[in-house]
């Protein structure tokens, strides 16, 4: 039985998570600067992030998780504008999945839920009160 008419495409799932975060990006002189962030949704992959200031798709940059004081190179994959928020999506450029301290879910998998009938924990497409034959 096929469980989505669309297959994950993701290799872990994103968490909603908001750590405060210190993204350090080079300007086009050369020069260093430090802007204040936070995430929006992790994953053992990178995040989307909040910020102010604008990010170009491509750009390499520093991030630093302002709990753990851990950094991490990153590049941009996307960028996104809504009303007055930037949403900049960020990948690690090499892998990471220890830097948000989180234990992340396979991609796919789906929540057991407890039976009705038994109280047991069971498969989601178990957990409707349809009777098995």
């Amino acid at each position: 039985m096929q469980r989505s008419r669309y297959p994950e495409r993701r290799r872990t799932v994103r968490i909603t998570l908001q750590i405060p975060l210190t993204v350090r990006c080079q300007m086009p002189e050369g020069e260093a600067i430090d802007l204040k962030a936070s995430t929006q949704s992790v994953s053992a992959g990178g995040a989307l992030i909040v910020m102010d200031a604008p990010l170009l798709t491509g750009q390499t940059v520093r991030v630093f998780n302002d709990m753990t004081s851990e950094c991490v190179e990153c590049f941009v994959t996307s960028v996104r504008e809504k009303r007055d928020r930037r949403f900049i999506g960020v990948g690690f450029a090499a892998p990471r999945g220890d830097f948000w301290h989180v234990v992340f879910p396979k991609a796919g998998t789906r929540q057991a839920v407890r039976s009705s009938q038994t109280g047991w924990l069971v498969p989601p497409e178990n957990g409707l009160n349809i009777p098995q034959a």
